[in-house]
């Protein structure tokens, strides 16, 4: 059997191809092919509202665990709520809404296949056997040297409290706490009122995530907030390039999808905004048009990438790493909602693109600019 689309991969940006494409192309033949037993590993993904294109909201609708009407901020003599609605998708949702789309659409899910190789054509698993398709998508993650960077890491626990948390509405940045190791902020997504994901963000020089005092930090915050005791129900973690001076995406074939072709936002981590809009392209055209579309997709963006890599390559080579913070709090204290939401949708115009720059600047270490970094030992990919 040749199926119209083979993706290999079943992280987040497989299942925005697999609810775009049957969105628009409802008979299309989609076959997924996952390494692990279930889709999405250990991920809670989130997105802003801005993120979304004019008429794409029942593409990303099944995937939503998660909602709010806004969010905040907080940094030292900066507190702000922004009015912009925030989502979040947790993988065990996200594992439950592709399975049904599949299923509905009598697609093909094989889970626990292992690739061994993806050809324009075809997928390879081990053992020999092969799924061919009109068109392959390599969707299964980044791995391999990311060139240079600088880090987000993280450490979160999601945990159910023995009281309401204090706080509806997420808090998407807090940088109020000490700033050691770089740029350090706590994320915390209520929910419910009695369960939370507490989250230790640090944009770091290093891909080092040390476990052990960043689960004491986020018990530390957790306490703060009034929070007396709480039980653990799952921690996630993981190290993400920020690159500054990887190649921008560009389309071949087989198509390369998702972290590993570069389709996500290098100054934030925040994957989902490139990823929906290459599934909303590729399911726009037939298959044998994917990479073109893609191609032209990466056209458009492709000043819009280059810039966030420029800025990454300010914050971690030119700014002082305790100094990071002020450069996020410049940004909310001063920009709009919509100039942050056209920020962070990758859809900023070259007059929002001199907003951010312009300002008071940080401590800056020019000598670190022209330096070339040190060399970091590669994490393990995330997908």
């Amino acid at each position: 059997m040749t199926f119209d689309y083979v993706v290999a991969g079943g992280g987040l940006q497989a299942g925005l191809l697999v609810s775009a494409l049957l969105h628009a192309q409802p008979v299309a033949k989609v076959a997924v092919v996952e390494r692990a037993d279930r889709l999405g590993g250990n991920h809670t993904w989130s997105f802003h509202a801005a993120d979304v294109p004019a008429g794409a909201w029942p593409v990303v609708a099944p995937l939503v665990g998660a909602s709010w009407p806004g969010y905040r901020v907080r940094f030292p003599g900066c507190r702000r709520t922004l009015k912009t609605a925030y989502h979040s998708i947790a993988s065990d949702g996200f594992d439950r809404a592709v399975r049904r789309l599949l299923a509905e659409s009598g697609g093909t899910l094989r889970l626990n296949a292992e690739v061994t190789a993806v050809a324009a054509d075809r997928v390879t698993l081990a053992g020999g056997e092969e799924l061919r398709g009109r068109c392959v998508i390599d969707a299964r993650g980044a791995s391999g040297d990311p060139g240079r960077c600088g880090w987000q890491t993280f450490l979160g626990l999601e945990v159910e409290l023995d009281s309401p948390w204090p706080d509806a509405l997420p808090t998407v940045m807090d940088a109020t706490g000490p700033q050691d190791g770089g740029y350090r902020f706590v994320y915390a997504l209520p929910f419910t009122p009695t369960r939370v994901l507490v989250e230790d963000t640090a944009f770091a020089d290093t891909p080092v995530v040390d476990k052990p005092p960043l689960r004491e930090r986020v018990a530390d915050y957790l306490q703060a907030a009034g929070v007396v005791s709480w039980r653990v129900l799952r921690e996630e973690s993981g190290a993400l390039p920020m690159p500054w001076a990887a190649a921008a995406p560009t389309a071949g074939v087989p198509l390369l999808a998702g972290a590993a072709g570069g389709w996500f936002h290098p100054a934030t981590g925040y994957s989902f905004p490139a990823a929906l809009r290459l599934a909303l392209a590729v399911a726009a055209v037939p298959p044998e048009r994917a990479t073109e579309a893609a191609a032209a997709l990466a056209a458009r963006l492709r000043w819009r990438l280059g810039f966030a890599r420029f800025l990454n390559r300010l914050l971690f080579r030119a700014v002082t790493p305790s100094g990071r913070w002020r450069v996020f709090r410049r940004l909310y204290r001063d920009l709009p909602d919509a100039v942050l939401g056209r920020f962070y949708a990758l859809e900023f115009t070259a007059a929002d693109a001199a907003r951010v720059l312009v300002g008071r600047p940080p401590p800056l270490d020019l000598s670190r600019l022209f330096a070339l970094p040190e060399v970091s030992p590669c994490p393990p990919p995330l997908r």
